[in-house]
């Protein structure tokens, strides 16, 4: 769909306000763009004038009605007032104007043909010219940047939704551009149709399926129902429900890698491990990892929902052990939201597994009929389960009566029989068994819960585990960390544990823990872990070596943003992470000093990759608890930088305002100072320009004081951006320079790239190609070398725009296939999205060459 089309069909739906609420000027605004755009569908020449046109407006529209949706009048500033009355002055201008244009092309025939060239030019002129007319307010209202969200959020952009409608609309003239279009997108959607043998093939590096039995005994009518049912039935969403141990896990994942569901979702089938998401915000980060999303934005769920929303690829998404998000105390119907969110996808299959009677949600039309609840094995699967671990077994007499009391609970059967294949005969198990059972209150609850708990508890008791006490304490030590311990930071975790291999060695021969050979690491089955958590749990000398370890693991990793370091550590960090952010909030209640300082760090490297609270949040707390002056000011500056990060302005001022006085209070100027910044920072984002000046001044001037050159670099970037987005591009230019000249000299590569985009963009918006092109092209260059790939990425599409706009179409053509490359590479859709109508827009472009072409010689002749 042409962009006009989509504007024309975008606007009136803001302007009739049925879901956003928007200030009268605004208002006014976007109503005199609507009229506009309507008139520009009437000019049937210069459509490509046109269409660029169309697509400033809708940007301006899109972004405008975001920024101010639920304001009134007296929310808006009195610089967001003077743009807005500006930008409605001018657009009243151009209605009128072209208005006149669009009647008096209307009025030319095939016999004013020569004359109508004439006016053909003259109008593509004037078109340009409204365009660069309204080039200020792109920059006051920062649509380049915002334009990506502000679409998804106003959900006008049918074709962002759908990118590939964009390229098969557009005019295909060489076959070279065809068929390279077509090669991105077989590239795309081979990987997805594809039929895998297994999925540990195709599912991304960084995230491995848990361990499957070699063989799952008595599932196959199972395996053969479900795998039928979410194949067949449209928009599948299924829960497998049942008792801890019996198996939910195990039949998930062999539904996963039924030959009918490899063909029909290929790629796209997704396993997330539940078990570890004790937030509400770590759950959405899994779902992320699990769908294999390395590039984040400020709101993961929307990171999410775009990675999933290409209807014309099924995708099979497993949420293995959700009673853990479901049971987070405070979060349920948050947790529901984003149940509601991916079921409104109609091509995303669901499929969770849970420790509960029924789905969970009243709120997710579940597919009817209900999954039964997953039954115990039958009386001869349960039995070739135990032979199989213990195949003396077979045939002892009281093989069928221990089975009976185990409720024939895969679990169950699968730790006795670990403890029966290391000497232990099924009498002696079952006496055992009944011993325990009759002896205490401790395993009350059904019959099924039951016989899981006594198991794992004979299992820990069991003369194998005796024989290693060091195992017990491994054990205890594995339960406190939900992804399991990294073979790597083991050692440094059980310094408690002399003999850790015969530990590991034995928990696995218990079947208690397993080694997890894709991500080299050791777990515990999560029935088990709950177990452990509850009766078995570490003691205070345990806790104490496992905070300290990854306090100092943290210290070891915790290089600045920016720093040449900070990619490795980050990669290291994000491996741990779901670990650390279950650790260090109890780490820190007792207000050990390197607890404190490992979650700051901690945090710090948050803000810089995938802006989160729980952890900081925490830290302010025990701080103030505690009146921790130094630690509290940090934290509180963290956290204002978060919420910043968040889009969480009100929150972020009110965190900056504290850490400034904590700041204030220990005579710390430069703390000070970096929380102006902040301050600036959010003035600025909010149009508030006289303020963020006034803060960035203010900044400026105890940095220089204070010798912090890199602190007076910031400042100069936020003057410059304010300068830009108020069309003083000189101002802008001086600002980028002075602030690039001292990130040389602090050897910054990075700040010297930002500065020099900055610099390409102002040139780019002034229509100065030759130097904006040099600008990005070192910009791109710094960024490699500091390890951005994005920064990369979105340089050479700058590049592109470059090229398209002074149409070298085949210049552009090539940068934006190098771009399109690298946002694949970083699983960036949103990039991918945006080359891909590049490359569409290019083939418009050729399209139109060829046109003039033909134009041309027929005149001729």
């Amino acid at each position: 769909m042409p962009r006009w089309t989509r504007a024309k069909a975008a606007v009136p739906y803001i302007v009739g306000g049925t879901k956003i609420t928007l200030d009268v000027l605004s208002k006014t605004v976007i109503s005199v763009a609507s009229q506009i755009i309507t008139i520009i569908e009437g000019v049937k020449a210069n459509r490509d004038d046109t269409k660029t046109l169309a697509g400033r407006l809708l940007g301006l529209v899109t972004v405008i009605s975001e920024i101010h949706k639920d304001k009134t009048d007296n929310d808006i500033s009195p610089d967001v007032r003077n743009s807005l009355n500006r930008l409605k002055s001018e657009l009243d201008e151009i209605s009128v104007e072209i208005e006149a244009m669009r009647v008096s092309t209307d009025t030319h025939t095939f016999k004013g043909f020569f004359k109508g060239i004439v006016l053909y030019s003259d109008n593509g002129g004037k078109i340009r010219g409204y365009t660069t007319r309204i080039g200020w307010a792109m920059n006051v209202f920062q649509v380049e940047s915002r334009i990506g969200d502000s679409l998804r959020l106003l959900e006008v952009a049918e074709d962002t939704r759908h990118v590939r409608v964009v390229v098969d609309d557009v005019h295909v003239i060489t076959q070279e551009t065809h068929q390279h279009i077509a090669a991105i997108r077989g590239d795309i959607a081979s990987i997805a149709t594809r039929a895998p043998t297994s999925a540990m093939d195709v599912l991304p590096s960084s995230f491995v399926l848990p361990s499957r039995p070699p063989i799952l005994y008595g599932r196959d009518k199972e395996i053969k129902d479900i795998a039928h049912r979410i194949t067949t039935t449209e928009s599948p969403r299924y829960a497998i429900h049942g008792p801890g141990g019996i198996g939910k896990t195990a039949l998930s994942l062999e539904v996963m890698e039924h030959p009918d569901v490899a063909e029909k979702y290929g790629n796209s089938r997704h396993f997330v491990q539940c078990e570890q998401a004790t937030t509400f915000a770590l759950l959405i980060e899994l779902i992320a990892r699990g769908l294999g999303i390395e590039e984040s934005s400020n709101d993961r769920m929307k990171d999410v929902i775009s990675r999933l929303q290409d209807p014309d690829q099924p995708v099979l998404l497993i949420l293995d052990n959700f009673e853990t998000p479901w049971d987070i105390v405070g979060e349920k119907s948050r947790v529901e939201s984003i149940l509601c969110q991916i079921t409104s996808l109609p091509h995303v299959a669901i499929l969770l597994t849970m420790r509960s009677d029924a789905p969970p949600s009243t709120h997710v039309q579940w597919s009817l009929p209900w999954l039964d609840p997953i039954s115990a094995l039958t009386e001869d699967a349960a039995h070739a389960l135990y032979v199989n671990v213990d195949p003396k077994a077979d045939g002892d007499s009281s093989l069928d009566t221990l089975l009976a009391e185990l409720s024939y609970m895969p679990l169950a059967i699968t730790l006795m029989a670990s403890m029966g294949r290391s000497g232990q005969r099924p009498t002696a198990l079952l006496q055992a068994w009944r011993d325990k059972a009759g002896g205490t209150d401790l395993f009350r609850g059904t019959d099924k819960n039951k016989s899981v708990n006594i198991s794992i508890q004979l299992s820990i008791d069991s003369n194998l585990m005796k024989s290693v006490p060091e195992a017990l304490t491994l054990l205890s030590l594995l339960a406190m960390l939900p992804a399991g311990a990294s073979m790597e930071l083991l050692p440094s975790l059980a310094l408690d544990i002399p003999n850790l291999v015969l530990a590991q060695v034995t928990l696995s021969e218990a079947t208690l823990g397993y080694i997890d050979s894709g991500k080299q690491a050791m777990r515990l089955l999560s029935p088990v872990r709950s177990y452990v958590l509850k009766h078995q749990p570490a003691s205070d000398s345990i806790k104490h070596t496992v905070y300290g370890a990854y306090a100092q693991f943290i210290a070891n990793h915790n290089a600045e943003f920016g720093s040449p370091d900070f990619p490795e550590d980050a990669r290291v960090l994000a491996a741990e992470e779901t670990n650390l952010e279950a650790i260090l909030p109890p780490s820190i209640q007792s207000g050990s000093r390197s607890a404190i300082e490992a979650a700051i760090d901690f945090s710090r490297y948050q803000r810089s990759t995938r802006p989160r609270l729980e952890v900081i949040t925490c830290v302010v707390e025990v701080c103030r608890r505690n009146a921790n002056l130094e630690p509290l000011a940090r934290s509180l500056f963290i956290l204002g930088e978060v919420e910043y990060f968040l889009g969480h302005y009100d929150e972020a001022q009110t965190a900056y305002q504290q850490a400034s006085s904590a700041y204030g209070g220990l005579d710390d100027r430069l703390g000070v100072a970096n929380c102006l910044k902040g301050l600036g920072n959010i003035h600025r984002v909010r149009g508030q320009y006289s303020e963020a000046r006034a803060a960035y001044q203010r900044a400026s001037g105890m940095c220089g004081e204070l010798d912090d050159r890199r602190g007076v670099a910031n400042c100069l970037v936020g003057c410059g951006e304010i300068h830009r987005m108020q069309n003083r591009y000189p101002d802008a230019q001086t600002a980028y320079q002075q602030a690039s000249d001292i990130y040389g000299e602090l050897r910054d590569r990075l700040g010297v790239a930002n500065c020099l985009r900055g610099l390409g963009d102002i040139n780019r918006m002034q229509d100065r190609y030759s130097e904006a092109q040099i600008a990005y092209q070192q910009a791109s260059g710094m960024y490699g070398e500091s390890g951005s790939q994005g920064g990369v990425a979105d340089c050479l599409q700058s590049l592109g725009e470059i090229h398209r706009m002074q149409c070298r179409y085949l210049e552009a053509q090539k940068v934006y296939q190098q771009a399109l490359s690298i946002y694949m590479k970083l699983g960036s859709r949103l990039g991918v999205e945006n080359s891909l109508r590049s490359l569409g827009d290019i083939e418009q472009g050729l399209y139109k060459e060829a046109e003039d072409r033909d134009l041309g010689c027929w005149c001729g002749s």
